[in-house]
């Protein structure tokens, strides 16, 4: 099949392309931007193509050879009467002030480019370069790096409105339509340089592999393609199974595996420390291993991209792990594995706040840091339904002002019945709390005595009696709004 009938071929069938569109053209100079450029340009009257434009990013990294280059894709655009758009972007400035590769700055500002030209209305379709080799380069590079999810599909055809119709054609095939063309491109210095991983295999590890298979590269891509007519069910499963899965923290649920008197625990506070509530993500573990291997590591990916190959063996292997213990850590979030649940939490130790002191038992006190209200009602005694989010108190023993603290380290309480202190780190464990939780629950307290670890544990201090004539009653209500 020649060069144009495959690209031909590919816009149509895997593009989505249509009769009346209107395409922008990403062009660099370089080879396979420069084909594509002059390939749907001789071909628009019967591909159909509305509208026709170019545009080129000048990343401004190598001075005068960039300059170069705008001015070589500016005079083909003039020369084919194409609508010439033109972005100066410094790159190299770009990527040290987010913390990218070069490579991925330049990409994010072309990609932010395009956009702006496709949200104009100006153009339906942008169509990039990306060959069969990108393709196959890709793939070693998810082999050598150990790529956290199955390798079973690369560069798609399509992806919204952006298009790659040579994705189905290798570097050589572009090679040979240019120069029987009799068509010039533009040569980037840096593409020489093995130093660079995507080079290296370019140009030292592809030329091996194709003394084995002369056609190493197209066999590579065929291999994404088989992937590619999967991955539409394979996400689709991978959806359904994160919907059933995945829960917020301070969402109470009845498969949770932990401790029929623990109450669904308070949300983080936000990373910023605005007070506002932070909602923690959860996975329920024993839900999660009702899957096969691969729609867990789907669903791991998706609750968290960033985990590498080596983190998601960690999770599907630690089925045994007791206790709370943290899994991995990566773009400003820790995954921590604890009591049957997986759980994304901010590095940050967001557990900090400030105490509430609390002078008049008959108003509400509003925690916004955890989505609770705490409610105070002083009256004559009667009959309560008590539970873990209600308490009371003998009045006459409770001297305000109360105050409303975060556990620390060492604080210890007198349950309920019993005349011993103990621990409240151990009533965390027997309650099966996590641990990345614990800094911030709140406790009530008098003086140094506390009266109430907040829905987990009332203390024997103020006991409702037959003598006792008023009491307290404090209430838990979970959500702002009770």
């Amino acid at each position: 099949m020649t060069f144009e009938k495959k690209v031909e071929q590919t816009l149509r069938r895997e593009c989505g392309f249509r009769e009346g569109a209107k395409v922008v053209v990403a062009c660099s100079g370089g080879a396979d931007s420069t084909a594509l450029l002059f390939y749907l340009c001789r071909n628009r009257e019967t591909l159909g193509i509305k509208k026709l434009g170019v545009y080129h990013l000048n990343h401004l990294l190598r001075g005068s050879e960039s300059n170069a280059d705008q001015e070589f894709v500016k005079k083909n655009s003039s020369n084919l009467k194409l609508p010439f758009h033109l972005e100066r972007a410094d790159a190299g400035r770009y990527a040290g002030e987010n913390g990218l590769s070069l490579e991925m700055a330049g990409r994010k500002l072309r990609y932010k480019g395009l956009g702006k030209l496709l949200e104009s209305g100006d153009y339906d379709l942008a169509a990039l370069g990306h060959t069969a080799s990108d393709n196959a380069e890709w793939l070693l590079i998810s082999l050598i790096r150990g790529r956290a999810e199955p390798l079973l599909w690369g560069i798609p055809a399509r992806r919204a409105c952006f298009i790659r119709p040579l994705i189905r054609c290798t570097r050589d095939e572009v090679l040979t339509y240019l120069k029987s063309s009799g068509l010039s491109w533009r040569e980037d210095a840096s593409n020489e340089s093995v130093s660079f991983v995507r080079n290296f295999i370019r140009h030292r590890v592809i030329p091996i592999l194709k003394e084995i298979n002369p056609s190493i590269e197209t066999t590579l891509s065929r291999t994404l393609e088989l992937g590619d007519l999967a991955k539409e069910s394979l996400d689709k499963e991978a959806s359904l199974a994160l919907e059933y899965i995945m829960r917020f923290s301070d969402q109470p649920s009845s498969s949770a595996p932990s401790s029929p008197s623990l109450p669904s625990p308070p949300a983080v506070v936000s990373a910023q420390g605005s007070g506002s509530l932070k909602k923690n993500l959860e996975l329920d573990t024993s839900k999660l291993s009702q899957y096969n291997i691969a729609t867990q590591i789907r669903v791991l990916r998706r609750f968290a991209p960033w985990l590498g190959l080596h983190d998601l063996m960690k999770i599907l292997l630690s089925g045994s792990i007791r206790g709370t213990r943290e899994i991995a850590r990566g773009r400003g979030q820790r995954l921590v594995r604890s009591y049957g649940r997986l759980r994304l939490l901010p590095l940050e130790d967001a557990s900090e706040w400030d105490a509430y002191t609390i002078e008049d038992l008959n108003k509400e006190v509003h925690l916004s840091r955890f989505g609770w209200r705490l409610k105070a009602e002083k009256g004559e005694k009667r009959e309560v339904q008590y539970n873990f989010d209600s308490v009371a108190f003998d009045a006459n023993e409770v001297k305000p002002p109360l105050t409303l603290r975060p556990w620390r380290e060492g604080d210890k309480i007198i349950p309920f019945g019993h005349n011993k202190e103990i621990k409240i780190k151990k009533v965390f464990t027997e309650k099966k709390v996590p641990r990345d939780l614990r800094k911030g629950w709140p406790l009530l307290c008098m003086g140094e005595s506390v009266l109430w670890i907040v829905g987990l544990m009332r203390s024997a201090v103020a006991p409702v009696t037959g003598g006792t004539k008023e009491i307290i009653i404090m209430t838990l209500l979970r959500g702002e709004n009770g």
